[in-house]
């Protein structure tokens, strides 16, 4: 696998994929200082944007530690600031995904088209066998999303999470 820092921008057909840095910091703050999103992603909202600095300070010192991988998400034509994607908890054959994506965008099929990318990504670039992903029973959309992109749950009664899983064929 290559250093992680290697792995942007990443593009698909309407959207780019680019560290966060690389985002302004006060779009980042509106999703992580959204209370609805950081309750359906069982977060602490981020209360001030020196908060939402050290967050992406922090994910990415992860990144350039080969520990993460974290991406903005921005409309490729347009350049808006959509939401973030993560893929971390690597273990030597699987890895974690998380995203966010804030409210207005939400149902316009951003989160279909970056998943399905990153489902991609994770088994043909890194060479993993398995993304797995977590989310609230309640978090409705999250739940469509991933079994829209071919995710199926693996249930678990040790976690309020419902526990997500693709392999590669």
């Amino acid at each position: 696998m290559q250093n992680f820092e290697h792995y942007h921008p990443i593009y698909t057909n309407k959207f780019v994929l680019d560290w966060l840095t690389m985002s302004k910091v006060r779009d980042v703050f509106e999703l992580r200082h959204n209370r609805r999103i950081a309750a359906d992603s069982d977060r602490d909202i981020d209360e001030t944007i020196v908060d939402t600095t050290g967050y992406v300070n922090n994910m990415m010192r992860l990144v350039m530690n080969n520990q993460a991988l974290i991406w903005g998400i921005s409309d490729k034509h347009t350049g808006e600031f959509l939401g973030m994607v993560a893929i971390w908890d690597f273990d030597h054959d699987s890895a974690i995904i998380r995203f966010e994506i804030l409210p207005q965008h939400q149902n316009k099929g951003v989160m279909q088209e970056v998943l399905t990318r990153m489902v991609l990504f994770v088994f043909d670039e890194l060479h993993l066998k398995k993304l797995q992903a977590l989310t609230l029973p309640k978090n409705k959309i999250s739940v469509h999303l991933l079994e829209k992109a071919g995710f199926s749950i693996v249930k678990k009664s040790d976690t309020q999470y419902l526990h997500f899983q693709i392999e590669d064929d």
